[in-house]
């Protein structure tokens, strides 16, 4: 795990998550005519002669459908049981599973003459299954507190560990910082290690959450208040209030500088230094724009393939013979 890794892994950014919700649905006389269906199958007259059926779905309760498919169609932790499942079943009246199909399709097909747009639908079921990831993180993060896997350890809160790490990460002196903490390095040796320790053994990631918030909370960044924003909209699951500093393509042709000056066998810091950035501005802006892409990728997933097309290629010819590795799902 190299230092980027690490950074994000405090912070949160590679938690586990639901499944995503399906591809757009193209809906009759769309422009998205190469749009895959929710069922995975391009839309057209073969569906035709399937009889639409609602089952006990109602359409102006998608919330209820969504948490139907998340349970129908997935397993583990954020999916659905044997037991959920026939439950549903038995709520909406599905007969078995070729019938689940079809009504899944009718409910969809709905949900698209109500929106007028197969990729708001989409966009509406991540934004509704983001809302219960942040439930489900909140559930934890109460049970931990109630296992005492929150208390303060040597007198030093979680909050206040981020804070010490966020103003190291920035650049002070940890010995500055600790004598003005009133904290011996032996102190917080131990702690660092017993913090790392409960991050480590804790799966459902709920004391990471709350130390990414409270290292974003410090941070003296030129993209925190950005990443503070970020934070506190994922919590409430609610839209973004303030408009992002840059557009995708430059924030990807930095993600490319970066994964290229690593496999050149180049400090990725360096990279970031040469774009005028920091590893906390890095941190800081990766949290505001990861979740500006989450809610927008499903509306403008046509729009921002065609920029990481361009931008992959840009950069291939700008570093031939070098292969990056950046992962952007859409």
């Amino acid at each position: 795990m190299g230092f980027f890794d690490k950074i994000k892994s405090k912070l949160g950014m590679n938690d586990a998550a639901p499944p995503p919700p399906p591809p757009p649905v193209t809906e009759p006389d769309a422009d998205e005519d190469d749009a895959p269906s929710a069922s995975g199958s391009s839309s057209g007259s073969d569906g035709d002669d399937e009889a639409f059926d609602l089952a006990g779905f109602d359409p102006d309760d998608e919330e209820a459908f969504f948490n139907a498919v998340l349970h129908m169609e997935s397993d583990g932790q954020y999916g659905g049981t044997d037991e959920s499942r026939a439950e549903i079943m038995q709520r909406y009246g599905i007969r078995d599973r070729s019938h689940w199909q079809t009504v899944k399709d009718s409910v969809y097909s709905a949900l698209v003459q109500k929106h007028g747009s197969s990729n708001q639908v989409s966009q509406n079921e991540m934004n509704w299954r983001s809302g219960q990831m942040q439930k489900m993180i909140q559930g934890n993060q109460a049970k931990a507190a109630a296992s005492g896997e929150m208390n303060p350890v040597e007198g030093i809160s979680l909050e206040a560990w981020a804070a010490i790490n966020a103003a190291i990460v920035g650049g002070s002196a940890t010995e500055g910082l600790l004598k003005g903490a009133g904290i011996d390095k032996a102190r917080w040796d131990r702690a660092s290690a017993e913090w790392n320790a409960r991050m480590a053994r804790d799966t459902t990631f709920a004391i990471t959450t709350v130390y990414g918030a409270a290292f974003q909370a410090a941070s003296k960044g030129k993209f925190g208040d950005l990443a503070r924003e970020a934070n506190a909209a994922r919590a409430a699951n609610r839209e973004l209030a303030m408009p992002p500093p840059m557009t995708h393509e430059q924030y990807w042709e930095i993600m490319y500088e970066q994964s290229y000056a690593t496999k050149q066998g180049k400090n990725p810091v360096d990279a970031l230094k040469a774009c005028g950035l920091t590893i906390v501005d890095w941190t800081d802006l990766s949290t505001y724009m990861g979740y500006h892409f989450e809610r927008t990728s499903q509306l403008k997933w046509k729009e921002y393939e065609a920029i990481h097309k361009r931008v992959e290629a840009k950069y291939a010819a700008k570093y031939p013979g070098v292969k990056a590795d950046v992962d952007i799902s859409f």
